[in-house]
């Protein structure tokens, strides 16, 4: 077992790299998010319900890669290729080029539905590939509670940053070639596909992740028996109380962003009135909000704990809306300022929902590995992906299908018939309340915070070191069952939860199998 309190420090260079991936993984994000639906009706020639279709389907189908990719990764170590360049770096070696190519190849114009549907599941694929390791790394390389905050505060800087970019370059482009130049988004594209190559590869060679020492030969690779294990581990990850919790946390959040950046561009051009130059410059400042609100979600996180700092961004985000809304419910005529008002204050929420959400997930593995005594980061990225790209699927789905029925009008419409603009105001509003009330009903009773993470953390080390279930003080009990879920008689492996997975399954970690660094700088 890795000596965790010798673990490598993470020195400037090792967390401007962590934390610059997330220029991928939140700038690609931002991207798709705020402008690829309009992109698609707008250049592509799609209508909103073929937009809305390619967008779920690829999604949908992305999200069954999610847990395999998870699952992959969690036991590449039993390949020479896991041992030679890491169960995690392998991905991001081969990731880079993939990802750059095709995300240039989403952006061409006027190539039809078959086109957009296979480049928008290529790249999902690509981006899953590297995303899902990406996402295990936080808990990988450092287990302190503060290291782990201020390692998702800077992956925060880099993704709100990307986003500023994303919001802000499009319309930059559009602002020098015209409305009508359909070629501004694949210049777009061209340079936000160089960054997240360099930044991938820049995982890949100042990150690491906790390697497993192999003291016997890996059992042989089975594909029936690893996909009912896959099967079975996806299964088990809900029986983590914090889990649940987090997952309905994470859609309430995510899926909102995803609903309201849809339709964003669209409200300010056709429901306010204003200019798609307008809209990206409105969407960047709201971006640069969400840039300088992150330094103040660290210390709300740490000090006052992950459960209120969402809901009081959840809240922000609620106040946003009604804003918005109340420009169009009550005739006023949104003037920039108005716009930018409103802006300001979902820059805030936003900021504050994706910080928390992701500083959340870095301690689940803790959580888990109480309950079963092993580290399975992969299967967690896994899961959580999975859940929101199959809802958010279906949410997006949703969108183009109303917007198609409210007689949205597609390719060259410089204006909205008022149904159409009715429509736009009816998915801005109501379908962002629904999943906003989703994340604020999930976050009830929240309870993983900085105390209750370090007695954790501290009856882990405590067990590894070979102490007793029976000499744990009864706060730390009472800490560990709200957590899990589970009584205490059943925590550190005493449950059949890995046994039913694979019985054959290898206990690598609680167990006091030697593990060590291998994928160094």
């Amino acid at each position: 077992m890795i000596n965790r309190s010798e673990e490598k420090p993470i020195k400037l260079r090792n967390m401007l790299a962590y934390g610059g991936g997330d220029v991928f993984g939140g700038g690609s994000f931002t991207i798709l998010g705020l402008w690829l639906m309009y992109f698609y009706t707008t250049y592509g020639g799609l209508s909103p319900a073929e937009a809305g279709a390619v967008i779920a389907f690829a999604r949908l189908l992305d999200a069954f890669f999610d847990p395999l990719m998870g699952y992959v990764t969690d036991h590449f170590w039993r390949n020479r290729l896991g041992q030679r360049f890491g169960r995690r770096g392998f991905f991001f070696l081969i990731g880079a080029p993939l990802v750059f190519f095709s995300y240039i190849m989403m952006w061409v114009s006027d190539m039809g539905f078959a086109y957009y549907l296979a480049t928008y599941i290529l790249f999902y694929a690509c981006y899953t590939l590297v995303i899902v390791p990406y996402e295990t790394l936080a808990a990988e390389m450092a287990h302190d509670f503060h290291v782990r905050s201020r390692l998702t505060g800077v992956r925060m800087f880099f993704s709100m940053g990307a986003g500023i970019l994303a919001a802000w370059l499009p319309g930059a482009i559009i602002a020098v070639l015209g409305d009508d130049a359909s070629s501004s988004f694949l210049y777009m594209a061209v340079i936000f596909a160089t960054l997240f190559a360099i930044v991938i590869f820049g995982l890949y060679f100042f990150t690491w992740e906790r390697a497993i020492e192999i003291t016997e030969k890996p059992a042989p690779v089975e594909f029936k028996r690893d996909m009912k294990a896959l099967f079975r581990s996806l299964l088990s990850t809900f029986q983590v109380r914090t889990f649940r919790q987090h997952v309905g946390m994470y859609l309430g959040a995510y899926v909102a962003l995803d609903v309201l950046g849809a339709v964003l561009a669209y409200y300010i051009i056709f429901v306010l009135g204003h200019s798609a130059i307008d809209a990206a410059n409105s969407m960047t400042f709201m971006s640069v909000v969400q840039f300088f609100c992150i330094a103040a979600w660290i210390p709300f996180c740490i000090h006052i704990g992950n459960g209120a700092a969402y809901k009081l961004a959840q809240y922000l985000m609620l106040t946003s809306v009604a804003l918005f809304i109340s420009f169009y419910a009550f005739g006023n005529s949104a003037q920039m300022w108005m716009v930018w008002g409103a802006a300001i204050v979902m820059g805030m929420g936003r900021s504050g929902t994706q910080y928390v959400c992701w500083n959340i997930y870095s301690f689940i593995p803790d959580v888990d590995e109480m309950l079963t005594g092993q580290r399975r980061e992969g299967i967690f990225a896994g899961v959580m992906t999975f859940v929101r790209k199959a809802v958010q699927a279906v949410a997006l789905f949703i969108v183009g299908l109303v917007l198609q029925s409210y007689g949205f009008a597609g390719k060259g419409a410089v204006s909205q018939p008022p149904e159409a603009v009715h429509g736009i105001a009816l998915v801005f509003g109501i379908g962002a309340l629904i999943f906003l009330v989703v994340g604020l009903f999930s976050a009830r009773g929240f309870s993983l915070n900085r105390n209750n993470h370090a007695l954790l953390i501290a009856e882990i080390q405590r067990r590894h070191a070979g102490g007793n279930g029976a000499e744990a003080s009864a706060e730390t009990r009472a800490v560990a069952e709200k957590l899990t879920g589970w009584p205490w008689a059943s925590l550190w492996g005493k449950n059949d939860i890995m046994q039913r997975i694979d019985p054959r399954a290898e206990n690598l970690t609680a167990k006091g199998n030697q593990q060590h660094d291998t994928h160094n700088l």
